[in-house]
């Protein structure tokens, strides 16, 4: 599948632009286009396009305006390339260019909701917005003025929340809740959070409130004050596989994850620190040095000038737990450097070293 990228417009943009929606004007004139609406600051414009490289080919022009910083949300827009036509293949690259865009508001601007007013006649980008989960929310009189006549739109909305291939989901432990964040396809965070706590990031403090997890405030509620009313099978493939081992591995009936993970950051340093840890099995325990060890091939005088920064890689790791860098400790058995802090850090250890294991099969897991 051809992947879709977002880039901010630039005025080098002028003849792409041109070629592909502007055929009668000249490239001074989009240009001058181009400057003018980059210099607003109530609105921002990208480029979608297949590949990043500026050959690559074009898409669409997507324009965001009317952004509310304060209420956050915003309008969006489109001129897709006259290339486009409307067949199978074509469709789904608007499609994804619709989708890649609903994942830049959400999951890098942070907003809450996106809106998209949509012609009446035009059948295809309100199947578009359908397909991608928004829904339609009202009808608006005579908003279009096009070819010299005012024209009905569709109002077509999505929050945050409902964006159908990528989401949080929540697991009670002893300590609080586990948020799980992944999509269809792989895992890429996992997040602590205490009763009471209030829940500061904006997507998991939607969600949670939305299911029932938190209070009207995004307080994480207790077991018998909250109404959870989520539903696992409407989540992501691999988000709710990642939610049922995660309930299994808290009833000790399961002791290694078969999600698919992906790390969206970090070094490369970190990313091969917790590749390694991966590999650490349940119920044991080894040192940072071990770690940086590994690492440097064994020589012991790199890996202990290593170990803190195998430390702080360990502290940094986005998907705890399933990526085990609670069973990371200090060479004098001190237990630090876990994002969730020590108490939840010494919890998991107890939980997986003490106890009886049941239920589990050769490959050590069972549902």
């Amino acid at each position: 599948m051809n992947e879709v990228f977002l880039s901010p417009v630039r005025i080098g943009d002028a003849a792409r632009v041109r070629d592909a929606l502007y055929e009668k004007n000249a490239i001074h004139e989009v240009a001058s286009f181009i400057r003018q609406s980059i210099s607003d600051s109530s609105q921002l414009w990208f480029v979608a396009s297949v590949g990043e490289s500026s050959d690559s080919r074009f898409l669409a022009l997507v324009r965001l305006y009317s952004i509310d910083s304060n209420n956050k949300n915003t309008m969006l827009g489109f001129s897709f390339s006259s290339e486009l036509r409307y067949s199978d293949d074509d469709r789904l690259l608007r499609k994804n260019v619709l989708d890649c865009v609903l994942r830049h508001v959400f999951f890098q601007m942070q907003l809450h909701k996106v809106s998209w007013i949509i012609r009446i006649e035009d059948f295809e980008s309100e199947s578009i917005a359908l397909d991608c989960g928004m829904r339609q929310e009202a009808i608006l009189e005579e908003v279009v003025f096009e070819n010299e006549l005012f024209s009905d739109a569709g109002l077509f909305s999505m929050l945050a929340s409902e964006y159908p291939d990528y989401s949080v989901a929540f697991v009670r432990f002893a300590k609080g809740l586990i948020a799980i964040r992944g999509s269809q396809t792989h895992i890429e965070a996992v997040r602590f959070y205490a009763i009471g706590q209030k829940i500061e990031d904006i997507f998991d403090r939607s969600v949670a409130i939305r299911t029932g997890f938190a209070s009207a405030q995004g307080n994480v509620l207790t077991d018998e004050l909250s109404d959870s009313i989520q539903i696992q099978s409407h989540l992501p493939e691999e988000l709710s596989k990642a939610v049922r081992e995660m309930k299994e591995y808290l009833r000790k009936s399961r002791t290694r994850f078969s999600v698919r993970v992906a790390f969206s950051q970090g070094s490369e340093f970190q990313r091969h620190v917790w590749n390694e840890i991966q590999k650490i099995p349940y119920g044991s325990t080894v040192s940072y040095e071990d770690i940086a060890l590994v690492l440097t091939a064994n020589d012991r005088v790199s890996a202990r000038n290593l170990s803190r920064a195998v430390g702080s890689a360990c502290a940094e790791n986005p998907i705890p737990i399933i990526v085990p860098c609670h069973r990371v400790i200090g060479k004098d058995g001190k237990l630090v450097g876990f994002s969730g802090g020590i108490q939840i850090k010494e919890f998991l250890l107890d939980h997986e070293i003490f106890g009886f294991f049941r239920n589990t099969d050769s490959k050590g897991e069972h549902a």
